[in-house]
């Protein structure tokens, strides 16, 4: 198979819109920049469904599997771990910037709207009318078409409300006084309310400032060029990763409930988690990705590692193109220990690695409890085998990363790639032998 693009047509697949909104900018193209900018809107929409639909259904497999008591045991641990930093940080006094990133996380929510914050002598109000995680289960009545997974709690709230509110419950705990609370409306709104303690009676926010911090970078640039500003640089330069905040809270959310289900029942149980709750997600998108063309399917998986916070450089080779990640933007971010926040760290609570080999961590020793769910992408690709049709557009090398500073590697099939010729080492890393053509 020839190749179809040179190295420069490669690298400006793989740019980022934000680059291009730029030079729209310094050219005067407004509309263009316009254009850029709505497209930038959306950059991380499709990864924020796929953590939304698995972290909800997480929570509610824990519930089918142990019980509620036991499933809200287990979210209140994932809640301890989830806000440990904030924890310390509101021990240290720091209300403004702990609640300052609690809000950063909850405005880049897929869907969320966001009014400006209000603050009193006792609290900060923030309102999300509505909020783009648990809230979108509620408008989207998922909890009601689909209970098992997403509903069926005894007080009536959604499954990824569930582990919202175990993370406030933790951080309650631990501060002694209810310190974060939500108050759920109708349609998805909720109200976030965090209570002063060291700060009680101080202003910690200015108006302007309760006004801007809980905009993203691409409504203050809207917001800025409606009003005839054009000075907007700042705002464009970066913003593939201005959603950070969410993203990683995201990424530690997902890998603290593979830990606990690691404790539960070890890797089967974890193998069987991510079969129910994460493969059918994935597999969601095929249709979408089996109608591209090898143009518009480099073009789309360069995007998502943008807006995945990955840096990564893109090369063809006969069936496939390769994606080099360095890092990746979620698993190969946490085994390096570059969350937001200092989030995660391997050998923490909660963060573990898998010390023998199985199917769902590539068959390694010691591998990051994360990867796993990228074992599962790679089954849901390859498990039809030699002879199927489902599209591989994200298939993981999940050998290639064995150390924090190695880089990642992902490969996306060109649509005319012979099947039955794909490097049988691949699937093989999963279990899946039959690839091999002689039984192993």
């Amino acid at each position: 198979m020839s190749r179809l693009f040179s190295d420069s047509q490669l690298r400006e697949f793989a740019r980022p819109d934000e680059e291009r909104a730029l030079e729209a900018l310094r050219a005067g193209d407004l509309p263009g920049v316009r254009h850029w900018l709505k497209r930038m809107a959306s950059g991380n929409a499709g990864l924020d469904a796929l953590s939304m639909h698995a972290l909800a259904r997480k929570a509610g497999k824990l519930k089918q599997d142990m019980g509620e008591a036991r499933a809200r045991e287990a979210l209140y641990r994932i809640g301890k771990a989830q806000m440990r930093t904030w924890i310390a940080q509101f021990q240290a006094g720091d209300e403004r910037g702990a609640i300052a990133d609690l809000v950063a996380v909850y405005k880049h929510q897929g869907d969320a709207r966001t009014q400006a914050l209000e603050e009193t002598e006792t609290h900060v109000i923030f309102d999300l009318v509505p909020c783009g995680s648990g809230g979108r289960v509620d408008r989207q009545r998922l909890a009601e078409r689909h209970p098992a997974a997403y509903g069926d709690w005894s007080d009536g709230v959604n499954s990824l409300c569930q582990a919202c509110k175990a993370c406030q419950h933790a951080l309650n705990d631990a501060l002694g006084e209810p310190v974060w609370t939500t108050d759920k409306g109708d349609e998805g709104h909720c109200r976030l309310r965090f209570r002063k303690r060291a700060s009680r009676g101080r202003q910690l926010f200015q108006p302007e400032e309760r006004r801007t911090l809980v905009r993203t970078r691409v409504e203050q640039a809207r917001e800025r060029l409606d009003a005839g500003d054009t000075a907007i640089e700042p705002l464009l330069a970066g913003q593939r990763k201005d959603w950070m905040p969410w993203h990683d809270f995201g990424v530690v959310w997902l890998e603290h409930f593979y830990a606990v289900a690691l404790e539960l029942g070890g890797p089967d149980y974890l193998d069987e988690m991510l079969a129910q709750t994460y493969e059918p997600a994935f597999h969601a998108g095929f249709p979408h990705y089996a109608a591209l063309t090898d143009e518009e399917l480099v073009r789309e998986v360069a995007r998502t590692w943008n807006y995945h916070c990955a840096d990564f450089t893109v090369h063809e080779e006969e069936d496939r193109f390769v994606f080099r990640l360095d890092p990746c933007g979620s698993g190969g971010r946490l085994f390096r220990g570059q969350m937001w926040r200092d989030m995660f760290r391997y050998g923490e609570d909660l963060a573990p690695l898998i010390p023998e080999p199985h199917n769902i961590n590539f068959n390694r020793h010691n591998a990051p409890a994360y990867c796993t769910h990228c074992a599962a992408s790679n089954r849901a690709q390859l498990k039809d085998g030699p002879a199927g049709d489902s599209p591989r557009f994200f298939v993981i090398d999940g050998h290639a990363q064995l150390a924090p500073g190695q880089p990642c590697r992902q490969f996306s099939y060109k649509k005319a790639a012979s099947r039955a010729a794909m490097d049988p080492d691949i699937p093989a890393q999963i279990g899946l032998q039959e690839w091999r053509g002689d039984g192993g």
